[in-house]
């Protein structure tokens, strides 16, 4: 392997979204001595293009996919492994896994690896996106790895039926010089809370779609607000639910004790701007908001899923309460509210285990490691 390794990532788009933020920064970590990394998306645009353009000898291609029918983007795909002699193929997100795992076996790529984001439970009920997902699992076999990103995402692979023997986790890694907070940034958010001098913030940070379970998150709040009135709420993110969920704060007499602040690329200035985190998915993978709000010292509360049990140490960083109900979820932060030297405790625990388990250094080491590994075992194999 004396010339550079090329991979490329095959994505459905660079929307604002956990994966594909995960990708921006794998590939911005990858050494360029030894890897050269191709992002390949379905369509073209989405909040991060930019960002992923700006990263130096990285290539960013766009299949223009014309709408979902459309499926002579297999055929594309063909021919940029051909022209472009891609050595590794992994894909993130349904159907990009399709798009990119059937040309690469047809095309014999010498690694196939196949990531995995999420973790068991209620998730994308349409048809469409189910027949995707049995090809992806189908197709799944025969790909080196399969990568989930906690051992939740390995439980929802079994389950799917990939072998154990074919999957390694490897988890998020945050990159900390991003949660850098501005602090009149920070004062901003507060007052445009409107926040009492003796108020403090409980916020969440994920997308308005149904399986982030922001109505629980809601209710929870009408429940705090009529023990701690002083309590104001910030709602990061957007969504399809966002109308709804305005809707429901004025049912529940939220109107001006909780925000909608939308979308929002300066992380570390909102989340610094909470005291305490909340996520209150219905199912989850390894977290990127939770993780941030962790790295910055914040304690959380987080719905006892998937892979929030494995980033949350119940009573140590944090609380994990049931999915689907409000009352444990306001009596944990109405705790936390109540006792600020133990919220504080636990929001340095939390930074602690971020910063040594959960380094974005790390997670790049693992990749790189695997590609290289695989790789070997390939060359090897054919040699042999």
């Amino acid at each position: 392997m004396n010339e550079r390794i090329t991979v490329l990532f095959p994505i459905t788009d660079l929307a604002m979204d956990g994966a594909q933020r995960q990708l921006l920064e794998l590939v911005k970590g990858l050494d360029k001595k030894r890897f050269k990394p191709v992002v390949l998306t379905l369509h073209p645009g989405g909040p991060l293009e930019r960002e992923f353009k700006q990263v130096p000898d990285v290539e960013v291609i766009s299949l223009e996919r014309k709408g979902k029918y459309d499926l002579l983007c297999l055929f594309k795909v063909l021919g940029i492994l051909r022209k472009m002699k891609i050595d590794i193929v992994q894909p993130f997100l349904t159907p990009a896994t399709l798009f990119g795992l059937l040309p690469a076996l047809l095309r014999r790529t010498p690694v196939k690896i196949v990531t995995e984001r999420s973790g068991p439970g209620k998730r994308n009920d349409h048809l469409g996106y189910r027949i995707y997902l049995k090809a992806e699992d189908f197709l799944t076999r025969f790909a080196d790895w399969a990568v989930p990103n906690s051992h939740a995402g390995q439980e929802y692979l079994v389950q799917r039926g990939i072998k154990p023997s074919r999957i390694r986790v490897i988890y998020n890694g945050i990159n900390l010089s991003r949660l850098t907070a501005d602090d009149e940034g920070v004062e901003q958010v507060r007052r445009r809370l409107d926040l009492p001098p003796h108020g403090r913030v409980v916020g969440m940070m994920a997308r308005l779609f149904p399986v982030k379970g922001h109505a629980i998150f809601l209710q929870a709040a009408a429940l705090i607000n009529q023990v701690m009135p002083d309590t104001r709420f910030a709602l990061v993110g957007d969504g399809p639910l966002r109308s709804h969920l305005e809707d429901m704060t004025q049912e529940l007499g939220l109107a001006s004790k909780a925000v909608f602040f939308g979308e929002q690329r300066d992380v570390g200035t909102y989340l610094s701007a909470f005291d305490i985190a909340a996520l209150t998915s219905e199912t989850e993978g390894c977290s990127n908001s939770l993780l941030e709000a962790m790295a910055l010292g914040k304690p959380v509360v987080a719905t006892d899923v998937g892979g929030n049990r494995e980033l949350v140490r119940h009573g140590e960083t944090g609380f994990l309460v049931p999915r689907g109900d409000a009352e444990p979820l306001a009596q944990a932060i109405i705790a936390l509210l109540q006792d600020p030297d133990t919220a504080e405790a636990m929001g340095q625990r939390a930074k602690e285990r971020v910063v040594t388990q959960f380094s974005l250094e790390r997670m790049v080491h693992q990749y790189q490691s695997l590609y290289e590994e695989t790789l070997r075992q390939r060359e090897g194999l054919t040699v042999g």
